[in-house]
């Protein structure tokens, strides 16, 4: 889970109508199309192998963020939208994984991923690794990538204890029973060979959460070339006369071509590239 602080960077403002132009790859780019309530614009698609980006917390603390495919063969489809509400007094637009279907030429059907869930917070190249626990939960956070031989800890920032526990041999300095983290204590681990590491966070009302630590090699360095992005994801209230400019992210088969869109967020929109 993403800490509170941070949720700001999945937020979107919502603005005044503005015609925006753009590439001209499909005549479907740049178009209104229009439902019963929204208007609905793709204004650009792009395909990446990997999305970097960074975000600067309310405490001025920059933090580096990794999204990549979760398996070979594949490849990531970003896709902004821009949507207008020109009927309604106010409609609420939830952002989703069941905002959008994507159809390829196969029939195949494709729904954008939760940035939520899959984004990873890069730490390589910085020699230590840091999780913050509180109250059952890895709140910054979950996910973590980092060096081989780099030393990684968990700090209890909450008001009561938080347990960590890895599979049965997988990090055998912390065994694989309940390692208990009172408030304000901490406890590490020095992870020296590649691989993927799954743990799980919990606390004393029996909620758990997944999480993990993916080690690469000590000479996997981030790429210096960052993205200026603003996700749609989430729940927004969106009045008559404001709109919603984002992004979402599809995982797709690498080259896959597609043939329709069908936007079901807070309307029904479909559009034939």
């Amino acid at each position: 889970m993403i800490s509170k602080r941070l949720i700001f960077w999945l937020a979107l403002i919502l603005m005044p109508f503005v015609m925006a132009a753009c590439s001209d790859t499909s005549s479907s780019l740049g178009q209104y199309h229009e439902g019963r309530i929204l208007l609905l614009n793709v204004l650009e698609i792009d395909r990446t192998d990997e999305l970097l980006y960074s975000t600067i917390d309310p405490e001025d603390v920059i933090r580096k963020w990794r999204i990549k495919p979760s398996k070979a063969g594949q490849e990531l489809l970003l896709m902004r939208f821009k949507v207008e509400n020109h009927v309604a007094v106010n409609t609420v637009l939830v952002a989703d994984e069941q905002s959008v279907v994507i159809e390829g030429f196969f029939e195949n059907d494709y729904r954008p991923i939760s940035v939520n869930r899959t984004v990873i917070l890069d730490q390589r190249g910085q020699g230590e690794g840091a999780v913050t626990v509180a109250d059952g939960e890895c709140t910054d956070h979950a996910r973590l990538v980092v060096n081989a031989g780099t030393n990684v800890q968990w700090t209890n920032r909450g008001e009561s204890g938080t347990a960590i526990q890895f599979g049965a041999g997988a990090v055998p300095g912390l065994g694989d029973g309940l390692v208990q983290i009172a408030p304000g204590g901490s406890v590490s681990n020095r992870f020296d060979q590649p691989g993927t590491f799954e743990y799980r966070c919990s606390g004393g009302d029996g909620s758990v959460q997944e999480a993990q630590i993916l080690v690469e090699a000590s000479d996997s360095v981030r790429d210096n070339k960052e993205n200026n992005i603003l996700f749609l994801e989430g729940s927004f209230d969106l009045p008559r006369g404001t709109s919603l400019d984002g992004w979402m992210i599809f995982e797709i088969p690498k080259g896959t071509e597609i043939k329709n869109l069908r936007w079901r967020a807070g309307d029904s929109i479909t559009i034939r590239f």
